[in-house]
Parts: structure tokens; sequence; C-alpha cells
């Protein structure tokens, strides 16, 4: 394991003793627990404290273990959409830059990613869901000076989650399996196997909250910052 993949393995680690520390945290006597609206004369209780009506905007640092191609960074903008009391529609769209090295010169790879599936999500406790999501993915990397390399690749994803919340601190953690067809030899940039996301959330009020989180996969992996909109 690289030393960069140390730090985002550390990350996650810390991420998800803290997810573990706000799912348990809570009061579950049924007298209610902190909601998604704070005022300024306290806590507002709510019971739909977990809403799935939101879109996400995201900045990534990427690391990567593939001795072809150099770290680099991805922007992205995600959504939720409740469907009813237990479905939510899930899509992403980002955008990556890094480098990839051929010969003894660098060159830039943009890739351009898009997601679509649909979840379902289980009250565990009182502002604590376990969720299962699945859904098809779409990839397309371009090589600049080398477009022999350009590729496409179309795959699936699926697998459980875990969100938890307590007033404005919220949790969450998902591990999926990615499989992808048509990626480019030793040269891909995409990810698949087992990827392990888990984040924290801190809500500045009923709209707006910040985010932190990590993806870690077994050939890349990254931690991003950003931001949730609730409508």
């Amino acid at each position: 394991m690289t030393k960069t993949h140390m730090k985002t393995l550390t990350t996650a680690i810390t991420l998800s003793c803290l997810l573990l520390a706000t799912a348990f945290s809570g009061d579950y006597s049924g007298k209610g627990i902190s909601g998604k609206a704070i005022t300024g004369k306290g806590v507002v209780h709510k019971a739909d404290c977990l809403s799935y009506d939101f879109i996400d905007l995201d900045y990534s640092l990427v690391e990567s273990d593939n001795v072809f191609l150099d770290d680099g960074s991805r922007y992205g903008i995600s959504f939720s959409k409740s469907l009813g009391p237990v479905l939510y529609l899930a899509g992403s769209y980002s955008r990556g830059e890094n480098d990839y090295i051929f010969g003894n010169q660098y060159y830039d790879v943009d890739s351009d990613y898009f997601s679509l599936g649909l979840g379902a999500h289980f009250s565990l406790a009182e502002c604590v869901d376990f969720t299962l999501e699945g859904g098809l993915s779409y990839l397309d990397a371009e090589y600049g000076g080398n477009s022999g390399f350009d590729y496409d690749s179309w795959g699936y994803y699926i697998g459980p989650g875990l969100r938890a919340r307590w007033g404005r601190l919220e949790g969450y953690a998902k591990l999926l399996y990615i499989e992808r067809e048509g990626v480019f030899g030793p040269y891909g940039a995409a990810a698949e196997g087992w990827v392990f996301q888990p984040g924290l959330l801190y809500h500045l009020n009923e709209t707006v909250a910040l985010k932190v989180g990590a993806d870690l996969a077994e050939s890349n992996s990254a931690v991003t910052f950003g931001a949730r909109i609730h409508f």
C-alpha cells in the first residue's frame, strides 16, 4: 500500500468511527430525535430527519496505485429524489482529470462519469436508516496525445449503506460492488471491485450541509469535500 493510500485509508477509518459514534449516540426511547430543522430557539424535532431529496456538489482529490496513472482530481454533481416512503432515485455526473505516463512523457486524461440508479431505505431506529442501492454507470475516457487509448465503459453498481443523524451531524457509509466492461488494459482509469464510501455532513441549516467523504477502492481512492443542498 502506498503512502497516499495509507492517508486515504486513515481518513476512511476515521470517518467510519465517527459514523458509528453518530449512529449509536441517539436517543431511541421514542421521545424523538433531533430533526433536520435547527432554529435559534433550539432543536426542532422531526420524524423525517433523514431526507432523500438533495443535491450534492463535490470536489475530490484522487490517488491511484496504477503505475501508468498519476494522481488527479475530479468535480461533480449528484442527486437523490424520493419516490415514496421507501424508494428513491439516485444519479450523478463527474469530470475527472489526471495524467498518464507513456514512455517518459505525461499526457492528460479527461474522463466523464455518469450513473443512474434506484435505492430503498429502511428505518433501523430513530434517524438511523439502512439503504440498498443499485444502478448503471457509464465512463468515457479520453487520452490526450494518444487517442488510441480512448475508451468508453458501461458498468453496474450495487451495495448496502447506512445513514444516521444526531442534530446537526450526519454520517453515512456505503459498500458498493462495481463491475465494468471495455476498460483499456493497464492504462484504464476506471475503478471496479469493492468500493467503500464513508462520509460526514454538518448541517448549517434546513437547506445546506457541509460534506467530507472518502472513496476507498483497490486501485483508486479519493478524499471528497463538498456541500449538500436539500429541496
